[in-house]
């Protein structure tokens, strides 16, 4: 299986601080890989290294053969890789459907702002992204308050609104930080179900940062786990959960 990203000993540290000890890993297309590890673990800085908001001291990173590490942002993103947040950066007095338009303004000509508030500029290719981020709020249910201001909805809806954000640019690579926090059982469910349908039926790459175990085991297909920015282990999910080093990374030696 040809791997979509290929991340290569990177190193990453903040003055004294080593946030990115050498870890190394690769998703491929259709594949959901969990990324696990204690808070602080660097699973967070590692994915801030892949999308372009952080840039290691050493290391590779490459999406589909082409080395990243280094260019910003928006040429990341129109190479394919989207991303959610942990902490959700939603426009609150937006609409919905004008905070997933904003998903897809690398791809367009008239830019963030004319994408995200539909100014009289934009072309035909802004009129065809309305037309996909129509079906994508169809597709994660989401058609019934796409007129709605996004400040006045729920926590679980802002998240589905936020995946629906990084689909719209038809990201290969998907990388999803933490979707589970804050959802209900159901929710938790019926992400997990959206994440292999992504995976399954789009051919996404996804790389998931979660805490939640029950989510992690039953959507991916291989986990990677981070300890003081080291990876420590990495298999297929049952496995690597009772691996004396993961055990010990959460619970502490005396487990």
């Amino acid at each position: 299986m040809t791997a979509l990203l290929e991340v290569r000993d990177v190193r990453l540290s903040f003055g004294g601080l080593q946030a990115l000890d050498g870890p190394s890993l690769d998703v491929a297309d259709g594949e959901v890989v969990g990324l696990i590890g204690p808070n602080g673990a660097g699973k967070t800085s590692l994915f801030n290294c892949i999308g372009g908001l952080y840039r290691p001291q050493s290391g590779s990173i490459k999406v589909a053969g082409r080395e990243v590490t280094g260019l910003p942002r928006h040429r990341i993103a129109s190479l394919g890789v989207g991303r959610t947040f942990q902490n959700i950066g939603l426009l609150p007095s937006r609409t919905v459907l004008e905070n997933v338009l904003a998903g897809g303004y690398h791809s367009t000509t008239g830019g963030w702002w004319a994408t995200t508030l539909g100014l009289r500029r934009i072309g035909r290719s802004e009129t065809e992204l309305s037309a996909r981020a129509i079906a994508l709020l169809a597709e994660l249910e989401l058609s019934d308050v796409a007129g709605r201001m996004v400040g006045t909805l729920p926590f679980g809806t802002l998240k589905r609104i936020e995946l629906a954000r990084a689909l719209l640019g038809e990201p290969r690579l998907l990388l999803v930080d933490e979707p589970a926090n804050g959802l209900v059982h159901s929710e938790v469910l019926e992400l997990g179900t959206t994440l292999r349908r992504l995976a399954a039926e789009r051919g996404a790459a996804i790389l998931l940062v979660e805490h939640h175990m029950g989510l992690v085991t039953s959507v991916c297909d291989r986990v990677a786990v981070l300890d003081f920015g080291r990876l420590i282990a990495q298999g297929d999910p049952h496995e690597v959960a009772r691996d004396p080093q993961v055990v010990a990374a959460y619970l502490g030696s005396a487990a």
